[in-house]
């Protein structure tokens, strides 16, 4: 089974500069198992061939326990199904292009709440970077910041922070906090805006940190598919079990946890960060801290992205082992770059 062991501990430290790291985009660039000379994957869209794949109500969304809940709109049914063998329900070939666009949900559903067929990709599946954190993740930076303010920030930032608590929450509440300790507390504008100014900075850093965190692969399903590959590949006779690959196979099992725990710690550190006892009022170093940590998961995500949903459309029976071998090389080849997973206090 994967590794479940705790990430690293925590580190007070800023993060170190990135190191010299290759091109995420160009460094042995993943090609999907099944996926036909010069086809672009993924796609832009969930755009399914097969006519059952677009019946009015499909959805797909995750259940409490991060299952995929094949949703219909009929009688209110809801149908649990593991992606693992969803494909069987919707009679989707293995490697067909059906197949694999099917195994980009789980992906998809860690960007977004739920996704029909027809709908486009999120963004991050897609190489694109969100510029503006969403609302909730703002809301969860500003709660903790919040938070903070209450107890360590003078006379002007506690009461910021009581003004904050009875607005509605959103990227308009800082003016709106502003804007009430003005009025019903009486502090001037000059003392208690730029404050405000510096906080709203360090809430959005928070905030895309928050984010990029959320939208990292699902290394967790990788992990299975690895070890379930091997184990099939263990068990089938035909295969010499000696060979380049079962090795490969045999090296990726320790350390395939390596980019999941790593994401782990780095968050971690980032939300220990924003509870340290440091003045808010001038929060320039925590501010340069988080985009430090945010870039640190941005790197982890962008060299893991394709290769994780690569990883999701074997189908351990049938794909073919070549098509493994490749994917066996591109994962060794990124653990192997250790800089990229080393922890939030190493220089």
């Amino acid at each position: 089974m994967p590794d479940q062991a705790s990430p690293a501990p925590v580190s007070h430290a800023i993060p170190p500069p990135r190191p010299e790291l290759p091109d995420p985009r160009r460094f042995d660039p993943v090609v999907f198992p099944g996926a036909e000379a010069g086809e672009v994957w993924p796609p832009t869209h969930l755009n399914f061939h097969a006519p059952w794949m677009h019946e009015a109500g499909l959805g797909f969304e995750r259940d409490a326990s991060g299952g995929i809940a094949v949703v219909r709109s009929f009688a209110h049914l809801r149908l649990l199904v593991d992606i693992d063998t969803a494909h069987q329900l919707f009679d989707l070939a293995p490697g067909s292009r059906d197949f694999r666009l099917l195994r980009l949900v789980p992906a998809a559903l860690r960007c977004v709440e739920r996704i029909m067929p027809g709908d486009p990709l999120p963004g991050p599946l897609l190489d694109e970077e969100e510029e503006v954190p969403e609302e909730h993740h703002l809301y969860a930076a500003t709660t903790a910041m919040v938070e903070r303010l209450a107890g360590q920030a003078g006379e002007e930032g506690q009461a910021l922070a009581e003004a904050m608590r009875r607005v509605p929450p959103g990227p308009g509440m800082f003016e709106a906090a502003v804007a009430r300790c003005i009025t019903r507390f009486g502090f001037p504008m000059a003392t208690v805006a730029p404050l405000a100014r510096r906080l709203q900075r360090l809430a959005n850093a928070h905030a895309r940190v928050l984010a990029t965190a959320a939208a990292q692969p699902d290394y967790e399903s990788m992990e299975k598919v690895v070890f379930r590959t091997r184990q099939t590949l263990g068990a089938d006779r035909g295969w010499v079990g000696g060979g380049l690959l079962t090795r490969a196979m045999d090296n990726l099992l320790p350390q395939i946890s390596r980019p999941r725990r790593a994401s782990a710690a780095i968050a971690a550190a980032a939300e220990e960060a924003m509870r340290r006892p440091l003045p808010l009022e001038a929060p320039t170093r925590l501010i340069l801290e988080q985009d430090g940590y945010r870039d640190r998961l941005l790197d982890i995500s962008v060299f893991w992205r394709r290769l994780s949903a690569a990883w999701m459309t074997v189908d351990p029976d049938t794909t073919d082992r070549r098509e493994i071998e490749a994917l066996a090389r591109n994962t060794l080849r990124r653990l192997a770059l250790t800089s990229l997973y080393r922890a939030p206090d190493e220089p």
